[in-house]
């Protein structure tokens, strides 16, 4: 029960890194420590009735406390980034800073030359991804025909392949492309019960394809920390470090408050304080 109770509280942190644009969900497996579970869980739940009774019992409890993190939080945080959004944004950057120090202790060895060049490609990638241009406008969801279901299912498989690999956000990846808004909008109305049968029909296709393509990527993940685990941790560590540089330029896109960025930078420090020290989850 415990252990169900913890994988829960997990379930919902990781919830919400859905919602907040920079924030990575895979970053946060690997800091809550569930990372290496949860791609084995989710690569080979299907393989046999035994595989899919023991990982059910691991994914329910996560899954759980990722949808109820959805459905309560949505408004929240939505209200949070509206009308602070520095502050928001900066509580859960200390989330991620404060589990850096662990993620080092991941990997076997002292960390050589080449090592640090896999950082540096980490670091990169994710960097690139923060210098493209955002999307400046939503796509409309209302009147959509077969092929905007399609492109839906597609959108849905895109977002998770970046919710499961750590340090690049699928919320960040939604805003680029123009799909974040509208996505947030539709959860946010099914949360209140508004235009149920219409919203249902357009979040099928998206969470179906985020379903496929979490299960997709996590088998080529597997792969990697099966056969090059340190190499593949340390890529990691790189994503987890640009991220943290990801989600601090996010506080610049909104009108700069100095009394906001004094107070979201006081609960960062708390919050990493907390991670690091206090929270044993």
């Amino acid at each position: 029960m415990k252990d169900n109770l913890k994988l829960f509280i997990k379930g919902a942190i990781l919830g919400i890194a859905f919602i907040i644009p920079g924030v990575s969900g895979g970053t946060l497996a690997v800091l809550l420590g569930i990372y290496e579970e949860l791609i084995e869980a989710v690569s080979n739940f299907y393989k046999s009735k035994s595989n899919f009774v023991k990982y059910f019992k691991y994914l329910l409890p996560l899954g759980l406390g990722a949808v109820a993190s959805l459905a309560l939080c949505a408004k929240l945080i939505k209200f949070g980034l509206e009308k602070a959004p520095i502050i928001t944004i900066l509580i859960f950057l200390g989330l991620i800073i404060g589990g850096v120090p662990k993620l080092f202790k991941s990997v076997d060895k002292t960390p050589e030359l080449k090592d640090f060049s896999l950082m540096l490609i980490g670091i990169i990638i994710v960097v690139l991804m923060m210098i493209v241009d955002k999307g400046s406008s939503s796509v409309s969801l209302t009147n959509l025909n077969a092929l905007g279901y399609i492109v839906l299912f597609f959108v849905g498989m895109l977002a998770s392949a970046t919710m499961v690999v750590p340090g690049i956000s699928g919320s960040f990846t939604l805003m680029l492309i123009g799909y974040y808004e509208p996505i947030l909008n539709v959860v946010n109305e099914l949360t209140s019960f508004k235009n149920i049968g219409s919203n249902l029909l357009i979040m099928l296709p998206f969470l179906l394809g985020v379903v496929i393509g979490i299960v997709v990527i996590a088998k080529v993940i597997e792969y990697c920390l099966k056969k090059y685990r340190n190499q593949t941790y340390y890529v990691i560590i790189g994503f987890v470090l640009a991220s943290i540089i990801s989600v601090f330029a996010e506080v610049f896109a909104y009108d700069m408050n100095v009394i906001h960025l004094i107070i979201g930078l006081v609960l960062m420090s708390v919050n990493a304080f907390l991670v690091y020290k206090v929270f044993d989850l």
